[in-house]
């Protein structure tokens, strides 16, 4: 999970949902994401070395902001802040150096696009039905990011989240599975496409039994946060780490375990040694 909310360590995107703080004091945030000390090889080389056979980046979070050079919309790092260049494409080309496989995560919801209906959890710009251009609109946005990552980064994963809001025929999830997969027939969709993934992704707690799905993947922070929270020192204990990896695997399952990188790119200590722990 690396965005501009790594800026000011707050909760990525929900701080404003929630309306924590103000719109605008969150988007503030673009002024000081620089990504000054990214080193994607240096990243690469050490989720290889920490076992992992693959990785997952956040393209796009819920706030809108995506990582790379979006021809869709202007809400991107290239654009809007002081990074000023694609950051995805090189952390891709950097996992397939190291022979790991590529995830990327993306949005389906974006509370910033003005044709998105939703905006807070108090405030909506609209009702979906009431103004069906506005949501044919943001459709045609959202497939025209969804394509930009298919063909020029070719992940190997769709990671989707945000598919909670929408229905499957609103989101043309149906159409969106069917794009990805002519593309490339081996790529891997997890479950948040409203139904239309071919994985389980139960989230933070391991689970009690073995899942139903044939194919799972726990998805679990270092400590309580997603983004880089310098506030939050909660981190598990390494060996505790590896229990739960040792029942996700007695069970079936992957273990997606999170980094939550700075603003300038480096990944913090604690959670360098427990990587190579």
């Amino acid at each position: 999970h690396w965005g501009i909310y790594a800026v000011n360590g707050i909760d990525e995107s929900w701080s404003f949902y929630n309306e924590y703080l103000p719109y605008e004091d969150y988007m503030k945030q673009l002024q000081g994401f620089t990504a000054e000390n990214y080193d994607p090889e240096a990243w690469a080389k050490l989720i290889q070395e920490s076992g992992a056979k693959y990785a997952v980046m956040t393209s796009k979070h819920h706030d809108g902001v995506a990582l790379w050079d979006t021809e869709a919309g202007e809400l991107n790092v290239v654009d809007k802040t002081p990074a000023g260049r694609d950051l995805v494409g090189p952390f891709c080309k950097a996992l397939r150096n190291e022979g790991l496989r590529v995830g990327l995560y993306y949005s389906l919801l974006d509370w910033s696009n003005p044709d998105y209906p939703n905006f807070t959890k108090t405030q909506k710009r609209y009702e979906r039905d009431s103004i069906p251009a506005r949501w044919e609109n943001f459709t045609r946005f959202n497939i025209s990011q969804i394509n930009e990552i298919m063909t020029r980064f070719n992940p190997d994963l769709f990671w989707f989240d945000g598919d909670w809001e929408q229905s499957a025929e609103s989101w043309h999830a149906a159409e969106i599975r069917e794009m990805i997969l002519q593309n490339n027939p081996e790529a891997i969709i997890n479950s948040r496409l409203a139904g239309y993934g071919d994985y389980a992704t139960p989230e933070q707690g391991i689970p009690v039994v073995k899942p139903e799905d044939e194919c799972w993947e726990l998805c679990m922070t270092m400590n309580d946060s997603w983004g880089y929270q310098p506030n939050d020192e909660n981190y598990k204990p390494v060996n505790l780490i590896i229990r739960i990896f040792a029942d996700v695997i007695g069970m079936g399952g992957n273990l997606l375990l999170d980094i939550g990188p700075k603003a300038d790119g480096t990944i913090p200590e604690e959670q360098v040694n427990i990587l190579e722990e």
